[in-house]
């Protein structure tokens, strides 16, 4: 799997794919919790009944996703965190998918993250 072969999906169309099912947001300063996705625009989506830009958080959380198949484990640097390891589960024009495993959490999380938050990938060493 190369990193330049990306799916033609882009940030909102994969939201799109998660209406009406909880997630979570996370930007500079701001962590919103759970709530459910109400709609998608062509800018903003509604979580509630708050609307917000997608491509200004730093991570979305998506809640209740089957986790299927595995990709390759690659470490992560983004511009708001310390470099961590994840399973890359997908890449869109504009963002990419992880299977995160965090300290503190039940359970492993999948997480958008917008590429403009993103420094570096690499594939991690097995």
């Amino acid at each position: 799997m190369s990193f330049l072969h990306t799916t033609r999906m882009d940030l909102l169309e994969r939201l799109t794919l998660h209406l009406k099912r909880d997630i979570a947001l996370l930007a500079e300063g701001f962590d919103s919790g759970a709530g459910v996705l109400n709609q998608v625009g062509k800018r903003f989506i509604q979580v509630d009944e708050r609307y917000f830009v997608p491509a200004s958080m730093q991570e979305i959380v998506l809640f209740d996703v089957r986790k299927k198949g595995a990709g390759p484990l690659v470490n992560v640097q983004t511009a708001y965190a310390d470099t961590f390891e994840a399973v890359l589960l997908r890449t869109g024009t504009d963002f990419i998918e992880l299977l995160v495993n965090r300290a503190g959490e039940e359970e492993e999380l999948v997480v958008l993250i917008p590429l403009s938050r993103i420094v570096w990938i690499e594939f991690a060493q097995s």
